[in-house]
């Protein structure tokens, strides 16, 4: 009973967005079965993205993804995309992605690239944040979250309008749908963390019940340095929200790989 009423969910929620095409379909399966494909690149997919190879027979380019992502991670890859063009992927340097708790994005994928059976935090897994930078990090100089790292966030926030993005300030009100409250939540959390002293990274994980299990700072040189733990699911949250470029996620890869092989970079 219960995975009936979860097929209907599912089904109610794809036509809410607009559905999908016969058109759209045989394009799909015409992918499927055409000769092995390969990115030119590795990227950072959405929630529930199955193995690559067949992501890149599955992803018909739709946009259904992007369409009802409430934080708006989601883009299309452009012309320099080789293999994926026009395929959906997020880039954490613009937007990470904050794992709602309904991951409208695999309801609305039509073809199962995003794989309906993984529509739980518990299976999502889309890589692993790393440290690139760590001279960088401002925790590990006791150094205070700039004005400019908090500003940035509102220029690339779509929701707002041009006052709040120039003043930096937002305030939630009733007219305001689910998608401008979702994102004014996340910068009212944001602005926390303004003139403190770096913890970000930490401070803003969305892994739930308990970001902790996913990063936090631990003691170096005086300082302090995020540690990522093995709970991490390469959201790219951490990524966007850095001040000074520390972290950055290497797309489809495990903790096991990353970090007990000793292959991380510092």
């Amino acid at each position: 009973m219960e995975d009936k009423m979860k097929d209907k969910k599912r089904r109610n929620f794809i036509k809410g967005v607009g559905g999908f095409s016969i058109v759209a379909l045989a394009t799909g399966a015409g992918l499927y079965f055409a000769p092995k494909l390969k990115s030119d690149k590795p990227l950072l997919r959405p929630p529930g993205a199955v193995d690559e190879e067949d992501f890149l027979k599955l992803c018909i380019k739709c946009g259904q993804c992007l369409q009802v992502c409430p934080y708006d991670s989601i883009v299309l890859e452009d012309v320099n995309g080789g293999a994926s063009l026009g395929m959906a992927y997020i880039n954490p340097l613009d937007r990470g992605c904050y794992l709602c708790s309904a991951f409208p994005c695999i309801l609305a994928c039509p073809t199962g690239a995003l794989d309906h059976e993984k529509d739980e935090l518990k299976y999502i897994h889309m890589g692993m944040a790393v440290i690139v930078n760590e001279s960088a990090c401002l925790a590990l100089e006791n150094k205070k979250v700039p004005d400019s790292a908090i500003d940035r966030i509102y220029e690339h926030t779509k929701v707002l309008s041009p006052i709040e993005k120039r003043n930096h300030k937002v305030e939630i009100s009733s007219s305001d749908n689910e998608k401008q409250e979702l994102q004014k939540k996340l910068l009212q959390k944001l602005e926390n963390n303004r003139g403190k002293s770096c913890t970000i990274c930490a401070d803003m994980c969305p892994y739930t019940p308990d970001p902790s299990a996913a990063i936090g700072m631990i003691s170096k040189n005086g300082g302090l340095i995020p540690e990522i733990r093995e709970a991490c699911i390469g959201c790219g949250a951490c990524v966007e929200l850095c001040p000074t470029q520390v972290l950055n996620i290497v797309p489809r890869a495990s903790y096991e790989e990353i970090y007990k092989g000793g292959n991380h970079a510092s």
